[in-house]
Parts: structure tokens; sequence; C-alpha cells
């Protein structure tokens, strides 16, 4: 799949919307799967139920090396220590996700090129997004000129695929918000643009008396796939009351931190704590509350993974974030003293 299929999947906003903003919800199905990668293991098939409830089939698994007992036994220890790691719901992941600031998305919606062979086809469109703080419903500011506001204009069903900003490939988050946008005026466009500006500073066309504000008026499903072995959707309901994790306000500086002058520390982490066999690369992609997600890459095969490297204790202000990150640091001292970064 490529990472612009990837990047077409939705976020389900909810009821309870600004005026031109409420959303008729509709409630979703939720299905999960099992997926795996070279570093963890994870399944791409589930043969257990109580894992897989909704009996959804797995991949159709060809052309893999089987793995040596030794490997096979670390992997199983990893993957033993990742269902025991706490996490953000599904509902605060995909509020979260979708709070990032100076966002943007990909935009379907219904071609209206009357006369030509595309005419009701899906029309892709790379659109800057924001959310509206009290209910994380999307909104948009589209120029008269664009396609993408010409086609909403005649038939507004759309869907919006928003990914982590992290986002490289399958083993990361993407949500897809699917229903219908609609222009906004009065107080709920005022409200929009003023979020849309918070989240876009530099976005000065904002201003411009030919773009206008757009919504979410119609929600229908939320779907999400959060990497291997985590897929389904959240209602709409659940979407809106759901907190954006506080420690997206300072997580961007923290993890450009980690990465640019402690990486030998997030191998560490992953190897000592997680259980992780040598890596050449460890990146930090995401910081919540609970705990860091990191990038790995293994020194001997290449394979590439996200392992999660949970906190002691919740993290929700910035002062507390050296004391955690130091902890992790203790515990791999005590564990493994000698420890030392693979050359």
């Amino acid at each position: 799949m490529s990472r612009a299929a990837l990047a077409m999947l939705c976020l389900r906003a909810s009821s309870g919307l600004a005026p031109r903003l409420r959303a008729r919800v509709v409630a979703a199905t939720r299905v999960r799967s099992a997926a795996t990668d070279g570093v963890t293991g994870t399944k791409f098939e589930e043969a257990d139920e109580a894992k897989n409830p909704q009996k959804r089939a797995g991949h159709q698994v060809k052309g893999m090396k089987e793995v040596d007992p030794e490997t096979a036994a670390r992997q199983e220890k990893i993957r033993e220590h990742q269902s025991g790691c706490a996490r953000l719901s599904w509902a605060e992941e995909i509020r979260t996700i979708a709070a990032q600031t100076k966002g943007f998305a990909s935009l379907s919606t219904v071609s209206c090129a009357e006369g030509s062979p595309i005419a009701g086809f899906p029309s892709g469109s790379v659109v800057g997004f924001a959310t509206l703080p009290e209910t994380g419903a999307p909104i948009f500011c589209f120029s008269a000129m664009s396609g993408h506001t010409k086609n909403l204009l005649k038939d507004s069903r759309a869907s919006l695929t928003v990914t982590e900003p992290a986002f490289e490939g399958a083993a990361d988050a993407r949500a897809v918000f699917t229903g219908r946008v609609t222009p906004l005026s009065g107080a709920a466009a005022d409200a929009a643009r003023k979020a849309y500006v918070e989240a876009h500073p530099t976005a000065f066309w904002a201003q411009f008396g030919d773009f206008k504000m757009y919504g979410f008026d119609e929600i229908l499903d939320v779907s999400f796939v959060g990497g291997f072995a985590r897929a389904g959707g959240v209602t709409p309901d659940e979407y809106a009351a759901a907190p954006v994790d506080p420690c997206l306000a300072f997580a961007e500086p923290v993890m450009a931190h980690m990465n640019d002058d402690h990486a030998d520390s997030l191998k560490q982490y992953v190897e000592v704590l997680v259980g992780c066999a040598p890596v050449k690369a460890a990146a930090m992609k995401r910081f919540d509350r609970f705990g860091i997600d990191v990038r790995v890459e293994d020194a001997a095969t290449g394979s590439a993974g996200v392992v999660r490297v949970p906190f002691d204790a919740e993290v929700t202000e910035r002062k507390a974030i050296k004391d955690a990150i130091v902890g992790l640091s203790k515990k791999c001292a005590q564990m493994d003293p000698d420890w030392k970064p693979s050359e």
C-alpha cells in the first residue's frame, strides 16, 4: 500500500458540535485485527478468539522466513511486554492526532466535473485542517477557486484522512472522518476561523475574502488504524468526549531533543527495558502521558518496528518530563549496568 493510499483513511467527529457542525451520530462497528514485523514478531494472523472476537481474517502470509527459537522466544517476551504497556484509549489517540498544529491531510470529495470521464469519481486533495477545541470536529479554510470547494458545494460527501505527524508507513497511526462537509457562517464560521489560524499561524490567506470556512456537518464514521494489530474505530460520541493528551503541547521539542542528543539512551531503553535485540537506530516518534513510542531498526537484520516504552507514572506537565526520562535511565542502569550501544 502506498503512502498516499494509507493517507486516505478518516476520523469521525461527534454529535454536540457547534450550530452548523452538529453531527448525526451513526453507531460504528468495531473491528480489531492482529497483524508481524521483524522486531516484535507481531502476528499477521490471530487464531485466539479472545484476541480477535470478530474473527477477522488475517493476511495470507507468504514468503516470510522462519525465525530461530531464540529469536522467537525474544519476540514473544517483547509481545508480552508490549501488551502490558499503558496507552491512550483509541478515542484519545485519534483526538490527539487530529489536534496536531500545522496539520495537512488528504481530503476526498466527489468530482463534479460534468461531461468529464472523472465525473462522480473520488477526487483527492491535500488540505490544511484544524479542529474545534470543544469537540475535535475538523474544520477547513477553502478558496472558492479550489476544485474540492466546487465539489463540496455540489455534493457534500467527503472523507478526511489524518496521519500522525511522524507517519512513515504501515506501522504508524492514521484515522478517517467520513461524512458531509458544508460551508459555515456567522458565529460558527468565526469560531472555526479562530481555531484554524491558531493551528496555522502563518496562514495569512485565511483572511482573504474568497476563503471561507467549512466543516463536517454530518459525520457518519470514524475509523482508525494505529499500526500493526490495531484497526477499528470509535463512535462520534467517544471521539468528542475524549481529551487531547496534555503532552501534545510540548511533545515536539522533547522528541527533537531526545532524537538529536540522546539517541543512545533510546537504544538503551528498547534493548534493556523492552528486550529488543541490539538496534542500529532508535528514534522517538510519539510521546504521551503514559510513555513513548520508539521506531527501531534491528542491527543484525535491518528489520524495522515500533515499540512502546512506558513511564512508571503518568506525565502531564512539562516539568515532570525530565524526571520520567531520568527514571528510565536509572532503571536501565539497575537492570544492566554494563550495557553499551552496539557499534
